[in-house]
């Protein structure tokens, strides 16, 4: 069990003694060898989107979103079940899921047990500075007591819009939505890339200047990437833009065939050198694998729509205006106060 902390500060501005804070660590870790076992390996996703077997380490996932989901939902079916108590609070597997769901989804590629662990250890962070927090009086503050209701609110206010999307989506045909949207049109464009992942800046810097002189980029990659496709050459086949990270995607599709990028791409493992070999159009895909894209798109209709009925006859106070107008890539989360 975790006690209260003392005084001394981590580089996250948390008061976490080393002690602690290895405990906490370890905390994760035991927890971790549990799920292993037959009373909660049922925890650890068994259904994923489909995919083959990772080819690189550059957050290329076909359906991160839906990845982050799936691992959020598996520990809800024991959402109350702690998993660890910090300075007195319980930790409980809906806390994990609930931080897993606010990840950016770049992170799905990492895997079920790094997000855990990083949930856990985002979660006994937090936990140990609230109780200092406690011990201080600061939950007294009346500022911080405003900022609590605001929260609490947020949180309804977006469990209101996630039913209210629900049950319109579900009203919605996901047929007709494929032939209004999908069907007669050309599928994503991809493009096939190669790539070098190196840990420093000044590595990828060398690498770069190789290239430029003439190098052959599957060779260096094969000498000197710590990627998952080095023994290719650096070949990670054909990705679309939503399987990358942000950062990867806007370089990969920035360049032309036989284009290099000329500086690093920073990114989770380190620093990737990219390299462009094609592009190509898919095809227009079918209902079933459109499916759940049409869902997520019915619910973020149906979200605006309410949102945008609640605030039809509100006018912002001092004027004559009336509330803008919630957009689709806004609506399931309300705009905090």
């Amino acid at each position: 069990m975790i006690t209260q902390p003392d005084r001394r500060l981590d580089p996250a501005g948390c008061q976490v003694p080393p002690r602690e804070a290895k405990t906490a660590r370890l905390l994760a870790v035991v927890f971790l060898a549990a799920l292993a076992g037959a009373g909660h390996a049922a925890d650890a996703p068994k259904a994923a989107p489909p995919a083959a077997a990772p080819r690189s380490d550059l957050s290329i996932l076909p359906a991160p979103a839906q990845t982050l989901a799936i691992m959020a939902n598996n520990l809800d079916k024991d959402a109350d079940f702690v998993v660890a108590t910090v300075a007195g609070q319980p930790i409980t597997k809906g806390d994990v899921a609930d931080t897993i769901r606010a990840m950016p989804v770049s992170l799905a590629s990492l895997g079920y047990k790094a997000l855990y662990i990083r949930a856990m250890d985002t979660l006994l962070r937090r936990e140990l500075a609230a109780a200092s927090a406690r011990k201080a009086g600061v939950d007294k503050d009346p500022v911080v007591r405003r900022r609590e209701k605001s929260a609490a609110d947020q949180v309804l206010a977006e469990a209101w819009v996630d039913r209210q999307a629900a049950t319109a989506a579900g009203e919605a045909s996901p047929r007709a939505r494929y032939e209004r949207d999908i069907a007669g049109k050309p599928g994503p464009e991809e493009v096939r890339a190669r790539v070098i992942l190196v840990p420093t800046e000044a590595q990828a810097r060398e690498l770069i200047g190789q290239i430029q002189a003439g190098a052959d980029f599957g060779d260096l990659a094969r000498q000197h990437s710590q990627d998952l496709s080095a023994a290719d050459g650096g070949d990670i086949g054909f990705v679309p833009l939503d399987a990358l990270s942000a950062e990867a995607g806007a370089a990969m599709f920035a360049l032309a065939p036989g284009q290099v990028t000329g500086y690093p791409v920073r990114a989770l493992p380190g620093y990737f050198i990219l390299r462009i070999e094609g592009r190509r159009q898919r095809a227009t895909p079918a209902f079933e694998e459109a499916r759940p894209a049409l869902a997520n798109a019915a619910r973020r209709e149906a979200a605006a729509a309410a949102l945008n009925a609640l605030t039809a006859e509100i006018r912002i106070k001092g004027t004559d205006e009336p509330a803008a107008p919630v957009s689709q890539s806004n609506a399931a989360r309300p705009a905090r106060q």
